[in-house]
């Protein structure tokens, strides 16, 4: 009992914190600042034109090739990932030629994938911590499209084999 009239008390009170404010409201169209501004004090928007309009910086602003190569970028990450998975289904079950890759019966099951998804990870984490860097962002991306392709050609093959045969 002790403890809800702990909870209670302490809803009660985080309510009323709510309800009471620090600062008067700001109405649409008013800048939020630290404390009222008399006209002609320093920092006065109305006192310096130079003040009346946002500063913004040209370095924030993405020029529209930036914008496109990490569009192309995130891209090639969605189509490694495609073909990986792709790959990876299509080998599902059938003889596993890569020794590492094989199961303890010589095909390909949840041990080839969980390595697959490894390696995927291991290509992918570090561009993801690299993505500010946009001069890396066309070399990941040929990279990228380049591994997708060509474990796209290799699920291509894996269709055309046959599943393992079951042993009895």
């Amino acid at each position: 009992m002790n403890l809800l009239v702990r909870c209670a008390a302490a809803l009660l009170v985080s309510s009323a914190a709510m309800l009471v404010s620090g600062q008067t409201p700001i109405q649409p169209g008013q800048l939020a600042t630290a404390a009222k501004l008399q006209i002609g004090e320093p920092g006065d928007v109305t006192a310096n034109a130079s003040n009346a309009m946002p500063r913004v910086s040209i370095a924030a602003t993405e020029n529209p090739h930036d914008a496109f190569m990490n569009r192309l970028w995130m891209a090639s990450i969605f189509a490694d990932i495609a073909g990986t998975s792709l790959d990876a289904a299509t080998s599902w079950g059938k003889r596993e030629g890569n020794s590492l890759l094989a199961s303890s019966d010589g095909t390909f099951g949840a041990k080839g994938v969980s390595i697959k998804a490894a390696f995927a990870a291991a290509i992918l984490v570090p561009q993801l911590c690299l993505r500010k860097h946009d001069e890396l962002k066309r070399v990941f991306a040929v990279g990228n499209f380049a591994e997708a392709a060509f474990f796209a050609g290799i699920a291509v093959h894996n269709s055309r084999i046959h599943p393992a045969a079951a042993v009895q």
